[in-house]
């Protein structure tokens, strides 16, 4: 081995470590959003969700969600997946890229939609898991893109409450969008 090509061979290799979200967002593929304010109870009931258009040519990987009831009682977070049954709602103006370093700012193709003050509960998808989001808190949950989501798919939080009275709420979601998947 000559002199030079060890010179070489002892030069220290540049790793970084960084996390699928944090590489995600340095791509500009990384979005935060919120609801607006939601309320519901009374027999009424709220939702908030990511909705991945048919038409996106990506797949929406659910990352992090958050639930914060503002009220003095508990009440339900249901977890559906492919829900069809509860209309549209309204889209989300709360959203944004975390990465605004990018120029132009990224915008997402997965819309953040939301209803409250509904009678019907969902009748269709899939019912995947429930939380109790407790008074005055916020429910949190570090998914780490383990919610894939195909084009037309969705997730939505079904807000239930038990109690008397009028219960506030938000819900909130991180996501990456990611074109890569599709094949």
């Amino acid at each position: 081995m000559s002199f030079q090509h060890r010179k070489r061979a002892e030069q220290p290799v540049e790793v970084i470590n960084m996390t699928e979200s944090v590489y995600q967002t340095r791509l500009g593929n990384y979005f935060l959003g919120q609801t607006g304010l939601l309320t519901f109870g009374e027999r009424n009931h709220a939702w908030g969700g990511l909705f991945n258009p048919s038409d996106s040519s990506i797949h929406l990987l659910c990352d992090v969600f958050t639930v914060t009831n503002y009220s003095p009682n508990p009440f339900t977070v249901e977890f559906w997946l492919k829900n069809n049954s509860l209309g549209k709602g309204i889209v989300s103006r709360n959203v944004a890229s975390v990465n605004q370093a990018i120029c132009p700012v990224p915008i997402p193709k997965v819309e953040l939609r939301d209803a409250d003050r509904l009678s019907e509960s969902p009748k269709d998808g899939l019912f995947s898991f429930v939380q109790i989001a407790e008074p005055k808190s916020t429910v949190t949950h570090d998914l780490q893109g383990l919610i894939i989501l195909t084009p037309g798919s969705s997730i939505i939080a079904f807000l239930r409450s038990q109690e008397r009275g009028t219960v506030p709420a938000r819900v909130g979601f991180g996501w990456w969008e990611d074109p890569a998947l599709l094949t």
